[in-house]
């Protein structure tokens, strides 16, 4: 298959929030974002991260994620007084994160989820998320990237289940909604782009195909009704 330009950097996405959720790579792999934070943040302002995250961590929320957003932003030069309200921020999206998904919900979940509502997709798209094998990172940037493509959440969500029902290797559930932007710069409606490419992943049993063009003027939103069609003669 074909790669398409818009695919690399949702695979890229799908790695950085996995940091995010984590250590850092390399010789300080063992070193956990508290004790980086610590020899790495001013004192005063390591003590404030410290305080919120252990209030955080009441309710679930990992600390390492608010550890790494203020090791990132310091990297990044952000001044102090503007990145304590952007790590207060991440801890209630993990928050809203963690009570949409679960208590058992991984921290790698947890973040991608913090993200996804970051960018407007609702928390009942992840409480949707219903089965062991779309609780997942990737499902939920997946999701994320159809909403921001203008496809309706019960659309995105049909086509991870159906992804899921035909086994689909990650790699292309991730090129999922690189197709559905083609098929929408070719045209189509979002809902429409998104029912083709579920289509697409049920005929051909995961393998990357989203099928042949759908008519202009047809109903691809809905297998019922050519069956109803069929059924009145």
């Amino acid at each position: 298959m074909t790669r398409t330009p818009l695919e690399l950097p949702l695979k890229l996405l799908l790695a950085l929030l996995t940091l995010a959720a984590t250590s850092a790579p390399g010789a300080q792999a063992q070193e956990s974002a508290r004790e980086r934070a610590q020899r790495t943040l001013p004192a005063p302002f390591f003590q404030s991260v410290s305080a919120l995250a252990t209030d955080a961590s009441s309710p679930g929320i990992p600390d390492g994620p608010l550890f790494n957003k203020a090791l990132e932003g310091l990297a990044k030069g952000v001044p102090l007084d503007r990145l304590m309200p952007a790590i207060e921020a991440l801890a209630g999206r993990l928050g809203d994160a963690r009570t949409a998904l679960g208590p058992t919900a991984a921290v790698p979940l947890l973040v991608a989820g913090a993200d996804a509502l970051q960018k407007g997709l609702p928390a009942d798209a992840l409480r949707a998320l219903d089965s062991d094998a779309t609780r997942s990172a990737t499902a939920v940037l997946v999701l994320t990237e159809l909403h921001e493509a203008g496809v309706p959440t019960d659309r995105a969500l049909a086509v991870l289940r159906e992804a899921t029902s035909q086994r689909t290797r990650e790699d292309r559930i991730l090129d999922i909604p690189a197709d559905v932007r083609r098929l929408i710069r070719d045209g189509r409606r979002p809902s429409d782009a998104a029912d083709q490419v579920r289509r697409g992943l049920r005929a051909g049993r995961g393998n990357g195909d989203v099928g042949p063009p759908v008519p202009p003027g047809s109903d691809p939103t809905s297998d019922r009704a050519s069956s109803g069609r069929t059924r009145g003669g």
